[in-house]
């Protein structure tokens, strides 16, 4: 017995010893309330389901994504308040709401209270906002009653796990040169593989042509069937290679820019994008941590329909911690990129340090094209070409959240 119950039950003997009323009244006030205190304590959270359910779990920067909250009281006793802390990743922007501080690091708490009568269930509707790229996790829940007397009684923690990854934003990718293709090659006048994208005229048909291929009002015009034809060019495995730190010194002291890093990792999702819907295999490599897990990411060239989600779903993972300097994973392509492939790097630091390695790699069979980036992007650019390597400058203008194309220029 507590401490309150022998007082309120002593409280009610001398009442009743005096013949006081007033006494009486107070021990068994005394005695109720802590029945009740126990009574919740004890059987407030049973039968109480909480679920938490997300529209989707990708997103891309921009979206919203729509999150139900349904929590159902399955008993007779009534709850007088109900809290719900479902902890998530910080920086996660739910309309109207904010995230609480809370006790476990790198996360904070979306709350939420309720009073429910006996077998009643609300569902709340709210919408998250996808303001920052990342893979954000939720759970635990964290469920807490309360008595009549607002007084927290139990409280319990729940694995309901679940994670929202927010994808970059891909843009069209464009080449101020016309006589440049906008994939980073020039073009050949033969080769094995052709640039969908770059229409040069008609041809006669084949036997063995797609019907897809076909010119139709060509044909119709001509009275003969003719086949559409393409610029050649040369590549067909590309592997994209991020340099994601930004901050020129050493790679461990985990400095960065985050507008840079966002901006590299959108220049990257819309070069994936447009490389592999024109056909080619696109691979990525890259030397950022990983929320999650991983130090460093390694995707082989592929044409696969699930290849542009990978990349993506990566680059949404990637943190701007450096795990490995970008000469090591440029001194590591060979290894994983046939001969005759192409590796174009991606960066906003001063090339002078790896152009040595974007030689050697063009000495091992490889076709390499910088992308710089930034606002020295051009001087890094003129750097390389003076030094008889292949780069060109990506602009995102005004910005990253703003730009309705990645343009590659000279």
């Amino acid at each position: 017995m507590s401490a309150w119950s022998v007082i309120g039950l002593g409280l009610a003997i001398v009442g009743a010893l005096l013949a006081a009323p007033g006494l009486i009244l107070l021990g068994g006030l005394t005695l109720l309330s802590r029945w009740l205190t126990t009574l919740w304590s004890r059987y407030g959270l049973r039968a109480v389901s909480y679920q938490r359910r997300l529209g989707s779990d990708r997103a891309v920067w921009g979206d919203e994504v729509a999150l139900d909250v349904d929590v159902w009281n399955g008993k007779l006793l009534p709850l007088p308040w109900l809290l719900a802390d479902d902890f998530a990743t910080d920086g996660l922007a739910v309309q109207g709401r904010r995230l609480a501080a809370s006790d476990l690091p790198g996360r904070g708490s979306l709350q939420n209270s309720w009073s429910l009568l006996w077998f009643e269930r609300v569902i709340r509707h709210l919408r998250i906002e996808a303001r920052r790229r990342g893979a954000f996790s939720f759970g635990p829940v964290r469920l807490t009653v309360s008595d009549l007397f607002e007084r927290g009684t139990n409280s319990e923690e729940r694995d309901l796990p679940a994670t929202l990854i927010v994808r970059p934003r891909s843009l069209p990718v464009r080449s101020r040169e016309p006589a440049r293709a906008p994939l980073g090659s020039t073009r050949s006048r033969s080769s094995l593989f052709h640039d969908p994208a770059l229409f040069a005229g008609v041809r006669p048909y084949a036997a063995g042509d797609p019907l897809r291929q076909l010119h139709w009002r060509a044909s119709a015009r001509l009275d003969r069937p003719v086949s559409k034809r393409f610029e050649p060019v040369h590549e067909r495995q590309v592997l994209l290679v991020l340099d994601l730190q930004t901050v020129e010194g050493p790679h461990w002291l985990m400095l960065y820019d985050d507008e840079m890093v966002e901006g590299l990792c959108v220049a990257a999702a819309s070069l994936a994008r447009r490389l592999l819907r024109d056909g080619a295999a696109c691979g990525m490599l890259a030397g950022a941590q990983l929320s999650g897990g991983g130090q460093w990411t390694y995707l082989a060239p592929e044409t696969s329909r699930g290849q542009l989600g990978r990349i993506d779903d990566a680059l949404a993972r990637m943190r701007p911690i450096i795990a490995a300097p970008f000469a090591a994973l440029l001194d590591a392509v060979p290894r994983r990129l046939v001969p005759g492939g192409t590796v174009v790097t991606l960066g906003v630091r001063d090339p002078s340090a790896f152009a040595g390695r974007l030689r050697r790699l063009q000495q091992l069979g490889f076709r390499t094209e910088h992308v710089a980036m930034g606002a020295s992007a051009q001087e890094h650019a003129t750097l390389l070409q003076k030094l008889g390597l292949r780069s060109r400058v990506g602009e995102l203008d005004p910005d990253w959240r703003r730009a309705d194309a990645l343009v590659l220029a000279d």
